[in-house]
């Protein structure tokens, strides 16, 4: 995805000089060229998976959402990657059938990302995910929280919005 991002970024700024040739209103070619540059970033290259020993961290295009670990209890791979925990079940954008391809880093390894497919990827995920203890007797006097949150990304979703539409108008005016 993140390739057709670069691709998009490319055909981006190619738009702006042939728009200008072109001889047409100087302002009207820049607007398009924004919304594909702008939606090439939300949609394609801000989502990913990040796993840290604490948390699960989704970044897709409408939120962030975090869960500790000891919130999920099983990753699936049915329809892509799915996230189940106590909320229920969260289905991801970024790998949203089972042939997606996904990159990988891990910290502190030279080499890059690691080129994974969906199994994978839900395979060094469910490496984290805790192995529910068998609860013999009354549970624990005292509790240690363990946040999900959700940050919505309305900004983004706003500027795709009103960035689509002024798109839409220049590119009428084109």
């Amino acid at each position: 995805m993140r390739l057709l991002a670069l691709v998009l970024w490319a055909a981006a700024v190619a738009l702006v000089p042939l728009a200008l040739v072109g001889g047409g209103a100087v302002w009207l070619a820049p607007v398009p060229s924004l919304f594909i540059a702008f939606v090439a970033w939300a949609v394609l290259w801000r989502p990913r998976f990040e796993l840290t020993p604490e948390h699960l961290r989704i970044v897709d295009v409408r939120r962030s959402s975090t869960y500790d670990w000891r919130r999920v209890t099983e990753v699936r791979t049915k329809y892509g990657i799915e996230v189940v925990s106590s909320e229920g079940v969260r289905r991801t954008w970024l790998a949203t059938r089972r042939s997606a391809r996904l990159g990988a880093v891990v910290a502190d390894r030279p080499g890059g990302a690691d080129r994974l497919d969906v199994d994978a990827a839900a395979e060094r995920m469910r490496a984290f995910v805790p192995v529910r203890p068998e609860q013999d007797g009354p549970p624990p006097a005292t509790v240690v929280a363990a946040p999900i949150t959700h940050r919505a990304h309305g900004w983004t979703v706003l500027a795709m919005i009103v960035l689509g539409f002024a798109a839409t108008v220049t590119a009428a005016q084109l």
